[in-house]
């Protein structure tokens, strides 16, 4: 399962050094042009390791030390990593780089940390704020995901909002929100590298508090970002969100499991969109007998996550010049390959893969018929906000 296990970032090995090699960086000020936190909560459960993506996170923050190395250091910027080694004990820690090397510093312990509520988010970025002021910030976060889906639905293929693999490490993707607004570090991008993470409900729920989410439409297998050839794209004070997309398609296309779809999408456009699909939802109702002709995006036995062009294609008859106009904005980059890989296999009926036909960069649930699930896409902000 370790190929293909979804996740939420990758990366780290606790408490060690790692040698990078290149030229000595420019002195930094006290007060960095960016910093770049890292968010690897624990994956797992409180009984068990099952589901628990460390030794993965080790690789990608060797990964983002190599990428250092290649760029001759940090620049002006800053890489604080938080990362969960068990249930109880977590470690928030410094990438440093100083006369050719990479080493880790360990900035602060938690012993049993709450760390899924709005207070418990908030408390670790103003360590990070506290440890690394800057101009602006960045977050990348590795750990379990299922979009929108509400945590505690553990009965259902093991789902989680994002997290661990039980209620108790899982956080709302509403909660993380107020724990940014709280901690008053509002983010240039959030990047999930996890599973299913792109999708309006998302946006929608963290339009306040980041300009841009990178994230996929589906599920990422557990090696995650390339991070060796994404990060040169991800450092500059603006970020080459093209180039973070086509790295990404470059080194899935030719991986050994060829599977994997990107976006970049403008959380300043998604009110836009929401005002134009409310418009569409007063005029239209969706015939459920073209849900097979709409574009899956998951693999789950009863599809969650929809392509939104495809939905609202079907929904309509064609493609609202506004829709179409608004999701140029909504979504400015996106690149998948010609299928997507689904771990769910002994949960939908025996099918690996799913063929992408049309692919809009970003996901809607509001046509979904999942018996788990349809009492719950109601409740989301993006519903309410749009029916």
């Amino acid at each position: 399962m370790k190929h293909f296990l979804c996740l939420f970032l990758s990366s780290i090995l606790l408490l060690s050094l790692s040698s990078c090699k290149g030229d000595d960086p420019a002195p930094v000020s006290s007060k960095a042009e960016k910093t770049i936190f890292v968010y690897m909560p624990w994956t797992a459960s409180e009984n068990s390791t099952n589901g628990n993506l460390y030794s993965y996170f080790s690789q990608n923050i060797s990964d983002i030390e190599s990428a250092i190395k290649q760029q001759g250091g940090l620049g002006n910027n800053r890489v604080l990593v938080f990362i969960s080694k068990s249930s109880t004990y977590s470690a928030l820690l410094e990438i440093k780089y100083s006369k050719n090397q990479c080493t880790r510093d360990t900035l602060k312990r938690y012993n049993n940390y709450e760390y899924t509520t709005p207070s418990g988010v908030a408390g670790i970025l103003n360590d990070v704020k506290t440890n690394a002021e800057a101009s602006q910030y960045d977050m990348i976060i590795g750990c379990h995901g299922s979009g929108w889906i509400p945590k505690g639905l553990e009965d259902y293929y093991r789902t989680r909002s994002f997290g661990g693999s039980s209620a108790k490490y899982q956080t709302e993707i509403s909660d993380l929100a107020s724990g940014i607004s709280l901690a008053g570090m509002h983010m240039q991008f959030i990047s999930f590298d996890d599973c299913y993470m792109a999708g309006v409900e998302v946006a929608y729920d963290l339009r306040n508090v980041a300009d841009y989410l990178i994230a996929s439409t589906s599920e990422i297998m557990a090696d995650g970002m390339p991070y060796t050839k994404v990060w040169q794209y991800m450092t500059p004070a603006t970020p080459d969100y093209n180039g973070i997309c086509q790295a990404f398609l470059n080194y899935y296309s030719s991986a050994t499991y060829p599977y994997g779809t990107l976006s970049v999408i403008n959380c300043n456009k998604i009110a836009d969109m929401a005002n134009v699909m409310k418009s569409i939802n007063s005029q239209y109702t969706f015939d459920t007998s073209k849900l097979e002709s709409v574009q899956k995006l998951d693999g789950l036995g009863q599809t969650t996550f929809f392509d939104l062009g495809s939905y609202v294609e079907n929904l309509c008859g064609q493609k609202p010049a506004a829709f179409t106009s608004t999701l140029s904005l909504l979504v400015p980059y996106c690149v998948h390959t010609s299928e997507i890989y689904t771990a769910f296999v002994n949960y939908n009926g025996g099918f690996s893969t799913v063929p992408i036909n049309t692919f809009s960069g970003i996901t809607i649930s509001d046509p979904t018929e999942n018996t788990y699930l349809v009492n719950y896409v109601s409740q989301t902000n993006w519903w309410k906000a749009t029916h």
